[in-house]
């Protein structure tokens, strides 16, 4: 049969669903007992019940034989019936078989010899090994016909007590050995499969992140290749994360390199442009002789698309260069955020709680990246009129970021079609972070949270946080 028609009737040896592999392997031996002590059982009853069966035909065959020849010998005695008798106490206690002289009518008289002590056995193991008792009839010779006749009946108790006294013993016996057996495979599958349930622990670790997690390279031959192999694993991963940070944080460099160079642009070359244009369009509207002529109006027209313009342009900068601000501090920085937004968008209402501990520049601009593109995203998708901003360190010390808004809420696929996005959730997760972003339950609009460990390397470049004084 083939894998998939296993899988498809079930494999009664495996282990079952919320089973562990000890069970199942003590449930399959203690199986494997039962079926012998039961094939033993059956096969012993075998044994007994044709043993008894042979014994007692050969005695009931050989008292037979000499029955037989007694009695023709007796035809000759002065006194055959006292011999007659004689012989018939010759098998008291007999264990096997019972003579018995039966004498003619109309006395009738039947003289049988004592049985031999009963067995103390069970009744019913006696009933189920016991055969039906035979009976022989052997007639008289002519001369003593008169004197009746002998009969010799099979006595199976004696044999069954035997088979019963030796089942007992054998039964003891395999069952102490089933017993020991046991117990021996309980304490060395327990002490073999004694590193499973840390390996399976540290599994779980490393699946949640901790590439830390070493296991003891303990236990049989097999298990120990396998904490080896996990070893090996995750010393790897943590190396891998290591590039992972490095590379995202060159990364970070080099995009805070081209903001930089952009808003150096926009600002060396731009804006000048754009205060000349506003410049000549001044002097344009100065020389117009009228006032109310179309060159007029035309000048005037472009002097407010070029102070859009700059107020675009200094938006753009203040987006490209937040550095500027987190010098100052991560509250100060988002604070400057919101009131910049503040100040385009007065209907709406700001609610923030940051922190005053830092958590290093690094980790704090990516924070202020975070609140500025929720902002951004809440205003560009949505129409909110109130926006909280919450950054919070818990007590194990890692950073929550809490933005929530109460605008449109999110659409079908913006969370893997939008570049921001996919961003934030790139640089959280190189950080070893997690985000969530779903819209909110209790009202309209988008919940933003973010969850990023404090790494010390992070921290070290804190200047504001206290130094650690050892007890």
């Amino acid at each position: 049969m083939t894998k998939a028609g296993l899988r498809g009737f079930g494999n009664p040896f495996g282990p079952r669903q919320s089973e562990s592999l000890s069970a199942a392997l003590i449930r399959n031996i203690s199986i494997v007992l039962i079926l012998t002590l039961v094939l033993s059982g059956v096969l012993t009853y075998w044994h007994a019940a044709t043993k008894v069966e042979t014994e007692v035909d050969a005695a009931l065959a050989i008292a037979e034989r000499s029955v037989r020849k007694l009695v023709q010998e007796f035809a000759h005695d002065e006194n055959p019936r006292l011999q007659l008798v004689r012989l018939v106490r010759v098998f008291d206690g007999n264990r096997h078989v019972r003579a018995t002289l039966v004498e003619p009518e109309p006395i009738g008289a039947r003289i049988s010899s004592f049985a031999a002590p009963a067995e103390e056995l069970p009744e019913w193991f006696y009933n189920l090994i016991a055969r039906e008792s035979k009976i022989v009839r052997i007639d008289m010779p002519e001369g003593l016909a008169r004197f009746g006749a002998i009969e010799l009946e099979t006595e199976q108790r004696g044999e069954v007590g035997e088979v019963w006294d030796d089942f007992v013993m054998r039964l003891a016996i395999l069952t102490f050995f089933c017993g020991l057996v046991s117990t021996l495979i309980y304490i060395t599958i327990g002490r073999a499969l004694e590193p499973l349930p840390a390996l399976s622990a540290a599994f779980t670790r490393l699946g949640g992140g901790d590439y830390g997690v070493r296991v003891e390279e303990a236990g049989p031959t097999e298990l120990a290749r396998l904490c080896t192999g996990f070893n090996e694993m995750a010393a790897r991963l943590s190396q891998m994360e290591m590039r992972n940070r490095d590379l995202n944080d060159q990364l970070a460099t080099v995009q805070d390199e081209e903001r930089a160079d952009l808003a150096r642009d926009l600002h060396d070359e731009v804006s000048p442009f754009l205060f000349s244009v506003d410049v000549d369009a001044s002097t344009i509207r100065q020389m117009a002789e009228d006032p109310a002529s179309p060159l007029a109006a035309r000048a005037d027209a472009i002097r407010e698309a070029v102070a859009h313009m700059k107020k675009h342009v200094k938006s753009i900068l203040g987006r490209l260069r937040p550095a500027v601000h987190l010098e100052l501090g991560l509250s100060n920085a988002i604070e400057t955020l919101v009131a910049s937004w503040q100040l385009r968008n007065p209907d709406v209402t700001f609610n923030v709680d940051v922190t005053d501990r830092g958590c290093g520049q690094k980790l704090d601009t990516v924070i202020h990246g975070i609140v500025r593109e929720a902002i951004a995203n809440a205003f560009k998708h949505g129409k909110p009129t109130e926006i909280d901003v919450e950054v919070t360190r818990d007590v194990s010390d890692d950073v929550t970021v809490s933005i929530r808004d109460d605008g449109g809420g999110l659409q079908p696929g913006s969370l893997t079609s939008g570049f921001g996005l996919i961003a934030m959730r790139e640089r959280v997760t190189a950080l070893g972070g997690k985000v969530d972003i779903v819209n909110r339950k209790d009202r309209a609009g988008v919940a933003v949270d973010v969850r990023i460990p404090v790494r010390e390397s992070y921290a070290a470049f804190d200047s504001s946080a206290e130094p650690e004084v050892a007890p």
